[in-house]
């Protein structure tokens, strides 16, 4: 049983009431440090990394809005890789958690924000929140993670990247996608579709120079400026 697996394992038999259950760092010495990316959710606090099972000083934990990676070259893939890097981070884990505020911002915001105007959206909120759901959710938002991380040319392929869910109330943690069973062609992404379009602009083409320009051809960008008043004493 490898590292997370054995952490999954003890999570839930924790649980379910076994008193005895956890994990031994020691037998797992070659897996750790692990590298976390969650949510920062205050809720999440006090789960990690407790619920892991990790010391503290093998648990190198990152965060951001919902756990969120956009591209296979993003901020964030570059802060996992950083920690594998330089802090030697041998597995990552992205841990989404049920109830995330950030796929629900206008049920939790907009009353709040438009109450000043005496607008009630919480209806409009309600029915946009579930289409929005069809098309996202904490679960798949995981899947997506997994995928721009394991298909990144900055983490090595002989890191393991897994994808879990946390429960905000019990602790518990679920597989969503085990990094040591996941074939890496499930994961290829093409890069080219993956970035933003160039926002350098195009040097602007060269203007004619205008009759006053050219009546000065001795005169040279970086060069010594004539003297005052032609030199005259």
């Amino acid at each position: 049983m490898r590292l997370f697996e054995a952490i999954v394992d003890a999570n839930h038999r924790a649980l379910a009431g076994d008193s005895r259950a956890g994990i031994r760092p020691a037998e797992f010495a070659d897996a750790l440090p692990v590298v976390v990316l969650t949510c920062f959710d205050p809720r999440l606090h006090p789960l990690m990394p407790e619920v892991l099972g990790v010391a503290e000083s093998d648990f190198i934990w990152i965060t951001n809005a919902g756990n969120i990676i956009t591209s296979p070259l993003s901020s964030t893939v570059r802060s996992l890789a950083l920690a594998c890097a330089v802090h030697g981070g041998k597995e990552i884990a992205v841990i989404g958690h049920n109830d995330c505020r950030f796929f629900h911002p206008l049920q939790h915001l907009l009353p709040d924000h438009l109450q000043f105007f005496g607008l009630n959206v919480e209806g409009a909120a309600a029915k946009l929140n579930e289409f929005l759901s069809q098309l996202v959710d904490e679960r798949k938002n995981v899947v997506q993670a997994v995928k721009f991380a394991r298909a990144s040319p900055l983490i090595s392929k002989s890191i393991p990247v897994h994808g879990l869910m946390a429960h905000t109330e019990t602790g518990q943690l679920d597989w969503v996608i085990n990094g040591y069973q996941a074939a890496p062609l499930e994961f290829s992404i093409d890069l080219k579709e993956t970035q933003p379009p160039s926002t350098i602009p195009e040097a602007p083409a060269p203007r004619p120079a205008s009759p006053k320009e050219k009546s000065f051809p001795g005169f040279k960008i970086g060069g010594d400026l004539p003297p005052i008043g032609g030199g005259l004493s």
